[in-house]
């Protein structure tokens, strides 16, 4: 049977043991950490647990509104409230959640950056051969930028010119994929991708690290994501022109190395290939993630359009 007095206790309390006794990734308690100092315990902190209502909850959801702070920061610091009172539920230190039926602001879903060919080929052409050949698995697997820089000479597959994406480069280290994670997955080489990489592994061991540091003296050593932005990605980009279809010569558009991902995605979607695969291929955990780029779809309106062809007598203006 339940303590009534157990929910007495305040949600600092609390939240210490409950944080005590999780069990996430270095990168994720570093965010959380950031999130709920910034957003929960200054509202959060003395309450007695059993006196926060739903009601309540929805409050404080409208301060943060009105505060300025963004929707993605307000569904984060949720969501982190949320556990924390599932978690008192659990422990029986209250009867019920607060956090239940609560309306969130709506976070604006942004297009997918992604480069067109003539661009994406501009930037290859600025950048050093290793360079050339990560950036190329790049555009023609949607690998993520850790998966690129973490992929080792053994998960490639030569002769059924595949890859097996199970490693990543962290902060932390090389580390694997849960193997319930989907973002574990096999992935299809291009011939002419495959050839460009074999090139650049033929001398590598087979437990080697594909893509490492090349500066003399500092060579083999896995990427720093902010240092390879700033030595090589950046540059790259600031040095890239491209003809537009009226000829003239343009800079290419100012995106993050994640855009190669967008990039693989949309290609392929512009081609036909369904959203499912796409998903597969990426390693998204959700289908909503890769509804982004459904509008690319070479049929994305033709139901809509074939409806207004059908129509007997459709509206007119006369000329």
């Amino acid at each position: 049977m339940r303590d009534p007095r157990a929910g007495e206790i305040t949600f600092r309390e609390w939240h210490d043991r409950w944080w005590d006794a999780r069990i996430v990734e270095p990168r994720t308690l570093r965010g959380d950490a950031s999130t709920i100092k910034n957003h929960v315990m200054p509202h959060w902190e003395d309450w007695e647990m059993r006196a926060v209502t739903r009601m309540d909850v929805q409050s404080w959801i409208r301060s943060l509104v009105e505060k300025g702070v963004g929707a993605a920061a307000i569904k984060r610091a949720y969501n982190l409230t949320s556990s924390i009172m599932r978690a008192a539920v659990d422990d029986d230190v209250i009867a019920l959640s607060p956090c239940r039926r609560i309306d969130l602001p709506q976070i604006a879903v942004k297009p997918p950056q992604w480069f067109t060919t003539d661009q994406a080929q501009s930037i290859l052409d600025e950048l050093a051969a290793p360079w050339k050949t990560m950036c190329l698995l790049g555009v023609y697997t949607g690998l993520r930028w850790g998966e690129l820089s973490g992929l080792h000479r053994h998960r490639i597959d030569q002769r059924r010119s595949r890859l097996f994406v199970v490693e990543v480069n962290t902060k932390r280290g090389i580390k694997e994929y849960p193997k319930s994670s989907r973002s574990r997955r096999e992935v299809p080489l291009p011939a002419h991708v495959l050839e460009a990489l074999e090139r650049h592994i033929y001398r590598l061991d087979r437990d080697s690290v594909v893509f490492t540091t090349v500066t003399k003296g500092r060579s083999g050593r896995l990427l720093d994501d902010g240092n390879w932005r700033r030595q090589t990605w950046w540059p790259a980009i600031e040095g890239a022109r491209y003809f537009d279809d009226d000829g003239e010569q343009q800079l290419v558009p100012h995106y993050p190395p994640h855009s190669m991902r967008h990039t693989c995605a949309s290609w392929l979607v512009q081609k036909g290939v369904s959203l499912y695969e796409v998903q597969h291929l990426l390693g998204h955990e959700s289908f909503q993630t890769t509804q982004r780029y459904a509008h690319l779809q070479p049929d994305a309106h033709k139901a809509v359009l074939g409806a207004w062809e059908r129509m007997e007598t459709p509206l007119t203006i006369a000329a």
